[in-house]
């Protein structure tokens, strides 16, 4: 249906450049809108919302891709697919790093904000959970990462946006590792025994550029 839907929508945006016609981009706007509600009820049926956002971005990928070469990046009908799909490939990052460093993140989320308005009170309510946290991820963090890049590479059947989905992960997890480590040396945890055990960022970044695009 959506590879159809391009090519027929490619074609008569081709046509319609060259021949003006009072309402059709009303039309074509219409028929995206419709389209666009088939796709979304199609992923309704994967059980795992994960599943349903590699279905969204696989078919607003495929969709892109072909309206693309028939038509300018810049209309419409290609700005709302990259609209959609940034949006898909967001959500999907948060889901597919949950597994994998799921606690870490929870921790980022929970604790930047007492970082800075340094609410040393309310961090020490964490004491309890960064020693666990730091030697978990120092034991884990590699693997996890080779988990996450095959994962990743399984899931789209365009390579490049495959691999352009795994960069964006990698950037956000390491992101993510930059605050958690300037939350680790805030003067809160200070006086916990796990200097030993925490990952420098440089060594995530050095691993990160094993899985850099190479076209």
């Amino acid at each position: 249906i959506s590879r159809r839907y391009a090519e027929f929508s490619g074609a008569v945006m081709v046509l319609h450049d060259k021949f003006p016609c009072e309402g059709v981009d009303g039309l074509m706007l219409q028929l995206q809108d419709e389209v666009e509600k088939v796709i979304l009820k199609m992923a309704a049926v994967f059980q795992q919302r994960k599943d349903q956002l590699i279905f969204l971005i696989n078919n607003y990928d495929m969709m892109l891709t072909i309206l693309s070469e028939k038509t300018r990046e810049d209309s419409r009908e290609c700005e709302r697919l990259k609209e959609l799909l940034a949006g898909r490939t967001s959500e999907y990052i948060e889901e597919v790093l949950a597994p994998h460093f799921g606690g870490m993140l929870t921790f980022v989320r929970e604790t930047d904000h007492l970082i800075a308005n340094n609410n040393i009170q309310a961090l020490k309510e964490y004491e309890k959970k960064v020693v666990p946290l730091v030697r978990l991820f120092s034991q884990t963090w590699r693997k996890s990462v080779e988990k996450l890049h095959n994962e990743v590479m399984q899931c789209f059947s365009n390579f490049r946006t495959g691999t352009l989905v795994l960069q964006r992960a990698l950037e956000a997890l390491i992101t993510a590792h930059h605050t958690f480590n300037r939350v680790l040396a805030h003067q809160a945890f200070a006086h916990l025994n796990i200097k030993q055990d925490i990952v420098n960022s440089h060594h995530l970044i050095v691993e990160a550029k094993k899985y850099k695009p190479t076209f």
